[in-house]
């Protein structure tokens, strides 16, 4: 589905031609490799860019020194599609980590879709009189789906929801509530997929000091959440983190998906705490957002809050407040009333962050 004709021709035009005639086959067979689907769509987006010219793609490969693309040096203003590609080229693969066994399976995978785009699209006729050409395209599909496996991040939309006041998980209303009968609550959903070359440079925490934030116009921008020293590496969150998940399973996955064992404080302790001790721990701020109605005037309360002299932040996971202030800003900056997505299969199961941590506060008082 699109917005318009004109961004249906676009998006045929940059990627959809090489892989609409594969899709279908690939949701079938993708199974664990879901994520990897991005790898298609990298290769297809950067084929277009290269004007479909996969010697001149090669050229540029065998040309390009990847121990000086670095994302954070890049000037975003300026540089061209084939810079930003590098960015992407050059991500971690982790092919030499991988088992023979998960190996052998993304391998496969990538062979079934490299035969479907020789059958089925214009990689046929570019491919069939030159075996460079074949296994140029090939190479680049496996090492994609490699990519995006390690270094894909959710893109998340806002779904606005109404609650009704006598309901049991009823809403404090932090949103903006147009009738007293009803409180708007609004959760985070993910609609999409997709590879930053800037932030997959960030490292994980089971404890994070800063958080992404998708906006409106695509681009995805990070905020902090507790205070961040002059030359102090910034980290990200890999999925799990050190609230709810308890820390072999965080162990587990980190191992099993990216292939390193975290050392952040919480790892290191064997530490794993729970959504409602968090919210027990530092309730007063739940009870204060009660009297401020609108999204903006919640979001300098809770940056005041954070940045109090005496906050204690602590080393193992993150406060209640931490949790909310990217979900604030995600309210106002990454939410249209006019993309509201309503599900009517769903039912209205999932209230939100805000709504549960209410729910725990009101449950610890009774």
């Amino acid at each position: 589905m699109y917005c318009s004709k004109e961004c249906m021709d676009q998006a045929h035009k940059q990627y959809h031609r090489y892989e609409c005639g594969v899709l279908r086959d690939c949701w079938r067979i993708v199974g664990l490799f879901v994520k990897g689907m991005v790898g298609l769509r990298t290769v297809a987006t950067a084929f277009a860019s290269f004007d479909q010219d996969l010697e001149g793609w090669n050229d540029h490969l065998n040309t390009l020194d990847e121990t000086k693309v670095n994302a954070f040096t890049v000037d975003w203003n300026k540089a061209t599609v084939s810079d930003i590609y590098d960015t992407v080229h050059v991500l971690a693969t982790n092919q030499k980590r991988r088992s023979r066994k998960d190996l052998a399976e993304l391998i496969f995978f990538a062979s079934i879709v490299h035969r479907l785009l020789l059958e089925r699209t214009d990689f046929g006729p570019l491919c069939e009189s030159s075996q460079t050409r074949s296994k140029l395209l090939f190479d680049l599909l496996l090492r994609h789906v490699q990519i995006s496996l390690i270094n894909k991040k959710r893109v998340l939309h806002m779904e606005r929801e109404e609650d009704d006041e006598e309901e049991e998980d009823n809403y404090f209303g932090f949103g903006d509530s147009v009738d007293e009968a009803k409180k708007i609550n609004h959760s985070e959903q993910t609609h999409a997929i997709a590879v930053y070359p800037l932030s997959s440079m960030l490292n994980h925490s089971c404890v994070p000091n800063v958080a992404p934030i998708n906006l409106l116009d695509g681009r995805c921008a990070y905020i902090a959440g507790r205070p961040i020293a002059a030359g102090e590496q910034l980290f990200d969150l890999y999925d799990v983190s050190s609230i709810n998940y308890h820390w072999s399973l965080r162990k587990y996955c980190l191992k099993r998906t990216f292939f390193f064992k975290c050392h952040c404080a919480a790892c290191q302790q064997n530490v794993h705490v729970t959504l409602d001790s968090v919210v027990r721990a530092d309730p007063n701020y739940t009870l204060l957002l009660r009297v401020l109605d609108k999204v903006e005037h919640k979001i300098p309360f809770l940056v005041q809050y954070l940045n109090h002299a005496k906050r204690h932040y602590p080393k193992h996971y993150l406060m209640a407040t931490e949790l909310l202030l990217p979900h604030a800003f995600r309210m106002r900056h990454g939410y249209c009333k006019d993309d509201d997505i309503r599900n009517p299969i769903r039912e209205v199961d999932d209230t939100g962050l805000v709504a549960t941590l209410s729910r725990i506060l009101l449950a610890s008082q009774i």
